[in-house]
């Protein structure tokens, strides 16, 4: 005689909150398991599960929520403080590394346990920890968290009513930004075959570099002569040869940075001159 097996499903936290949300909006407690494919002591079994209710707070909603298999910790207390202060200190744009997440785990421990702490953050629990809440190590780049936000957000609107009052053409607009130039530096990534046995192998990196500042009206009609800051006055490359025919300005620094003194340089003997000429 054939017996009927039933396959075994697992259900990720999402689903499980998700019936159970149905179940409160009074929908039907027989009719709800046949629609997810479940039997009734099962959703009765989720129901009984107080911690569901709570893994919306401590898990990560996109990805936390979709594990099947979830292990709480053994002091939720210390894991919900400790990731609450993880994502607001995130938020805030601070990285945060993992010897720093264990020395912030041993410290909540110490506020809320007092004289009866006794935990130690080993590697291993970071590992659970990172894997509970789907926390995973970046590459932090860029400095957009240093930039003052406020004045940025507010200067578009400063700058256009400065431009409406002065009645300025896009031709009369410009702007400048410059750029590090590290034209030593080797790239990351590379072409290799299956068989290459030096494929993730690497030199260190050379950062020999030079900063470069770019200058063009709105219209982009005038492109201001570039200029080049290294740290030499006078480098080996450029010996007896004539500078003025080369399609960019150059200068030096001891860092091979833009300071004050040499934009205020450019601004009176490259820029202002340039742009009469174009006017």
């Amino acid at each position: 005689m054939d017996m009927l097996v039933c396959k075994h499903k697992s259900f990720s936290a999402q689903e499980k909150l998700y019936a159970l949300d149905q179940l409160k909006k009074s929908k039907q407690q027989t009719q709800l398991p046949r629609d997810l494919g479940i039997s009734e002591s099962t959703l009765q079994g989720w129901k009984k599960e107080e911690k569901l209710c709570i893994l919306s707070c401590i898990l990560e909603e996109e990805t936390g929520l979709q594990c099947k298999m979830i292990k709480f910790a053994n002091d939720e207390s210390l894991d919900s403080a400790l990731y609450q202060w993880f994502v607001q200190a995130r938020s805030e744009g601070f990285p945060i590394s993992g010897p720093i997440l264990k020395a912030q785990a041993e410290k909540f421990d110490h506020l809320i346990n007092r004289n009866e702490s006794k935990f130690k953050a080993s590697n291993d629990w970071l590992d659970r920890f990172k894997k509970r809440h789907a926390i995973s190590q970046v590459l932090v780049s860029g400095e957009i968290c240093s930039a003052d936000k406020e004045a940025a957000n507010s200067y578009p609107i400063e700058l256009k009513k400065l431009l409406e009052e002065g009645c300025y053409t896009a031709d009369q607009v410009y702007n400048c930004d410059e750029i590090g130039l590290c034209f030593k530096m080797l790239p990351d990534l590379t072409l290799a075959t299956r068989t290459d046995s030096h494929k993730r192998e690497g030199f260190k990196q050379r950062k020999d570099r030079v900063t470069l500042l770019f200058c063009v009206n709105k219209s982009g009609s005038h492109k201001v002569r570039p200029l080049m800051i290294g740290k030499v006055r006078s480098p080996r490359c450029f010996h007896r040869v004539n500078m003025k025919p080369l399609p960019f300005e150059f200068t030096n620094s001891k860092n091979a940075w833009m300071n004050s003194s040499i934009f205020e340089d450019w601004f009176h003997k490259t820029f202002l001159p340039a742009v009469r000429a174009h006017l």
